[in-house]
């Protein structure tokens, strides 16, 4: 019984001359990458003399709340460190600096694909968003005359966040990517809270007033400083916390009542769509106040 490595050998060579070498102007098909059991790349095909990457692939993964149905010419965004080709669901980020192998530029790649899946999801309203990764494409600088080297990685890679709720039909693209946003700790953080009371882990109101704390310890300990931190207007701020102080019942409310008043629904998707973009903002907000600002009037009418 042979081995993987032979098998791998038996393909990468087959067809060569005595000297093992393709002639001039012919192209060989990479071969096969096996794979540990542990999920580790052998690297057992050939090295280049110069590896450098071209493209990063992945998949754009919704759940079955959201139906996709984009528009069929491709898209592109153009950032500092990629250009964002989307193509349905295929999604690719070309380089714009040098990486010499997959995990360099996975590395690079990772705050660009996990702010733009915080993105995704507040924009598709559905927190089980993901950008699986399938490929990285290398090709080598300084081939060796009369070889034309082509190779590719595939690792396992990526989050998901879930959500079980309406279903929504989107016609077009997802939304370009933000080059200021990143996803800190405390974004994370606010964002997983959020996904757990989507899941059914906790009421909404409590969430929010959570979120709503943060924010405003993290702009200063008071509210007027968070606003201006955070490029918020103060009324937004002080709906949320009205709103999270005010309503529910036995059962919902963030306190004990002295009288039950539920949420309304149009309080309950303004609530909803408050913190989500409250989020996005602190995202946004690298050592600066955001550009944008988050107004009353960018949420739903109360």
């Amino acid at each position: 019984m042979t081995s993987p490595l032979s098998r791998w050998l038996s393909q990468a060579f087959a067809g060569l001359g005595p000297w093992g070498r393709l002639g001039a102007g012919e192209r060989r098909a990479p071969a096969e990458i096996p794979h540990r059991n542990s999920g580790r790349i052998d690297r057992y095909y050939q090295c280049m003399n110069d590896p450098h990457v071209v493209a990063v692939h992945y998949n754009l993964e919704l759940d079955e709340t959201v139906i996709y149905q984009p528009p069929e010419a491709p898209v592109e965004y153009s950032l500092t460190e990629f250009t964002v080709r989307v193509d349905g669901r295929h999604v690719v980020l070309l380089p714009q600096a040098h990486y010499p192998s997959s995990e360099a530029v996975l590395v690079a790649c990772e705050p660009l694909v996990r702010a733009w899946q915080l993105m995704i999801a507040v924009d598709f309203g559905s927190v089980d968003v993901r950008l699986k990764y399938e490929q990285t494409e290398l090709v080598d600088r300084a081939p060796t005359p009369g070889v034309v080297e082509l190779q590719s990685e595939s690792i396992a890679f990526g989050a998901t966040f879930m959500d079980a709720t309406i279903v929504r039909t989107f016609n077009r693209h997802p939304p370009a990517p933000d080059a200021t946003l990143r996803v800190t700790p405390d974004v994370g953080s606010l964002w997983q809270r959020y996904c757990g009371y989507k899941r059914g882990k906790e009421p909404l109101l409590s969430m929010a007033y959570f979120v709503l704390t943060v924010v405003e310890a993290l702009g200063g300990n008071s509210r007027p400083a968070a606003a201006r931190t955070f490029n918020v207007e103060e009324s937004v701020l002080r709906k949320i916390g009205e709103l999270s102080s005010t309503r529910g019942d036995s059962l919902t409310a963030r306190k004990r009542p002295d009288a039950a008043r539920p949420l309304q629904s149009e309080e309950h998707l303004w609530l909803e769509q408050a913190v989500q973009k409250l989020i996005l903002q602190l995202a946004r907000s690298n050592g600066a106040p955001p550009l944008t600002p988050l107004r009353l009037a960018d949420l739903p009418a109360l």
